[in-house]
């Protein structure tokens, strides 16, 4: 395993790592067993209202389960600083973001609603923190929220590193999902 030693190491690492995955064709391959693994696990039968992420960057694909009948779906887009969520609608076209992601239009809902949040990550370490982009959008958002939402990251197996370490800043999570 190659010695990184700092966030910024670590962030360069994992895009290498998911170019090579989309390149090879794996992303795809990644993105439908973490959906059917979803679809089979018991929180997700039990949720209602559901937070995904449209992906970027070779992030892991979700939008499959926006297939689900019987559920809300809420997008995330940032406002200013801060994080808030948003209900997909079928209906309504999805409109650029800030950072070349596609989000919906509407009124930001309160997070209390929220049964389960899909995170996405350039990494995760085992004790279910996770490295974004750097800009803490969902770290500041789950601490000033306190959200009561199972928080769920979404990674690759092979953007899962031990020698990833979490700072005070980052967020702990409830657990991983990966393929």
């Amino acid at each position: 395993m190659t010695q990184l030693n700092s966030k910024l190491d670590f962030r360069k690492h994992a895009k290498e790592v998911r170019k090579s995955l989309a390149i090879s064709g794996l992303t795809i391959q990644k993105s439908a067993k973490i959906v059917s693994k979803i679809l089979n696990s018991d929180e997700f039968k039990k949720a209602k209202n559901i937070a995904i992420y449209y992906p970027i960057n070779g992030e892991i694909d979700l939008l499959g389960l926006l297939n689900v009948q019987d559920k809300d779906f809420y997008f995330p887009r940032t406002n200013n600083l801060d994080l808030e969520f948003v209900k997909y609608n079928k209906a309504c076209d999805l409109i650029d973001g800030t950072f070349g992601e596609k989000v919906p239009q509407g009124e930001a809902i309160n997070p209390d609603i929220l049964d389960i949040i899909y995170l996405p990550a350039l990494l995760a370490n085992k004790n279910n923190f996770r490295l974004g982009y750097g800009k803490g959008y969902y770290d500041r958002f789950l601490a000033k929220n306190a959200v009561h939402a199972l928080k769920v990251i979404v990674v690759a197996n092979e953007l899962i590193r031990d020698d990833f370490i979490q700072d005070e800043f980052d967020y702990k999570c409830h657990k991983i999902i990966s393929a």
